[in-house]
This record gives C-alpha cells, sequence and structure tokens, in this order.
C-alpha cells in the first residue's frame, strides 16, 4: 500500500511557523508574569527546563498534550491569552495574580554574578 502526501503549501507551513512563535511567546510572558523559572515551569507540567527552554525559543513543536498542560497551569494562575484576529494575541492577569507578593526569582550563584556584571552602567570618562 502506497500513501502519497501532498507537500505542505509555503503559507500553511508559514502559519504553523507563527503559531509556534506566538505559543512560545505566551510562555515567556506567562514566566514572567508568574515569576518562575523554566525549571519551575517544567516542575509544573512534567517537563525539563531545556524543553521549557526549546519551546520558548519557537523552533519546536509542541505535543498537545503539553499545550493543554501548559494552558491549564496559565488557567489556574489567573492568565489568560486571546488570539486576535489579525494575528497575535492579548493577554489577561487576574487580579488575585496581581495581589500577590512578589518573589525573587531562584538564582544560582553564578548567575547573580554574571548578571551583577551584565546590569551595570558602562562609566564614561571626559
Amino acid at each position: 500500500m502506497t500513501v502519497h502526501v501532498a507537500p505542505i503549501s509555503r503559507d500553511f507551513a508559514e502559519l504553523i511557523r507563527l503559531e509556534r512563535r506566538a505559543f512560545a511567546a505566551k510562555v515567556r510572558m506567562a514566566r514572567a508574569v508568574l515569576g518562575w523559572s523554566q525549571s519551575e515551569l517544567g516542575a509544573q507540567v512534567g517537563l525539563t527546563q531545556r524543553a521549557i527552554h526549546k519551546l520558548e525559543q519557537g523552533d519546536t513543536e509542541p505535543r498537545r498534550v503539553t499545550v493543554r498542560s501548559i494552558e491549564e497551569v496559565w488557567r489556574e494562575q489567573g492568565i489568560e491569552f486571546e488570539d486576535l484576529p489579525g494575528g497575535g494575541f492579548r493577554v489577561r492577569v487576574g487580579s488575585a495574580l496581581l495581589d500577590r507578593p512578589a518573589r525573587a526569582p531562584a538564582r544560582r550563584r553564578a548567575d547573580c554574578a554574571i548578571g551583577a556584571l551584565a546590569h551595570r552602567a558602562p562609566i564614561h570618562r571626559a
């Protein structure tokens, strides 16, 4: 039995790429709002930090079960995304989430040292 698969049109391939990138942006945005690391989000949905990183890059096509798990975490935390007709999306953050006290993200000691160096203002001499 021979199965013939029609080639994917460029428009369809572009649509898939844009949807992946939009999902990646949503993951990054929600994680930033929550103040979670990639590892913390991964622990919530059963993925590794590396898997979350790949999703956030938009180069990996997420499985449906992964998308559903992440969307469930968003709902539980009070984050909603609305896809807009012309492309893009809008985010709604529940007031309960906004009322939570801010917490500093957990960082490794080496990250803190590198971050401190990277955020220093340059010294200009006259």
